[in-house]
């Protein structure tokens, strides 16, 4: 069985990066299904045998290839929501023909729930800042509230996927980010029905 955590071997972890970076690499410049074992091999300059040392086959490499970068994104984020939402869309933006090129594919699922991955603490931040107005209107849980602004924001990448401004899409997704953001802001300060006093405090930026 490949091993599928941070080997304790530098030279393992050195092949398998070489890996993941063929795998980054040449989804960025054809579809994945179009991308053979082959093809990250001969790019990566390792055997079939390494290969499969670590990594169960191409949908594994590509599919780990994307959530490393993902995580890599938003790896220095901590504590603020705001910028850990529109650095994931940054790079979402920068690798746009990477992602067209995995969705859709055999390894959709896994790349989209590893985007979903590193949206959720953001909406978890939202969610908990924003339960003060929401638990006064609904009676809903803070997760619930997360799964939405989640679906939310998946929802800004898909649309934007399939109609981006052709001047520049990456300050279309940007503007897209924020303006999505800013309408949770707003909403969250919405006053209860027994309160025209908007709340304070609850905003995320």
């Amino acid at each position: 069985m490949p091993s599928r955590t941070l080997s304790a071997d530098p030279r393992a972890e050195r092949v398998r990066t070489l890996l993941r970076t063929a795998a980054f690499d040449l989804a960025h410049e054809r579809p994945v299904d179009e991308i053979t074992v082959g093809d990250l091999v001969a790019r990566a300059g390792v055997s079939r045998q390494v290969f499969y040392r670590h990594f169960t086959d191409r949908d594994d490499a590509v599919a780990t290839a994307v959530t490393v970068a993902f995580a890599a994104a938003v790896a220095d984020i901590q504590g603020d929501a705001r910028a850990r939402v529109t650095s994931l869309f940054d790079f979402a933006a920068e690798h746009r023909a990477m992602y067209r090129n995995v969705v859709p594919s055999a390894v959709t699922q896994r790349v989209v729930m590893a985007f979903r991955d590193e949206l959720l603490p953001a909406c978890e931040e939202i969610a908990a800042q924003g339960m003060r107005v929401v638990g006064r209107i609904a009676d809903v849980a803070p997760d619930a509230v997360s799964r939405f602004l989640v679906g939310g924001f998946q929802e800004v990448l898909r649309s934007w996927m399939e109609d981006p401004s052709p001047e520049d899409p990456a300050s279309d997704l940007r503007a897209r980010v924020s303006a999505a953001l800013d309408t949770v802001d707003a909403l969250l300060r919405l006053p209860s029905p027994t309160d025209s006093t908007p709340e304070k405090g609850t905003h995320h930026g």
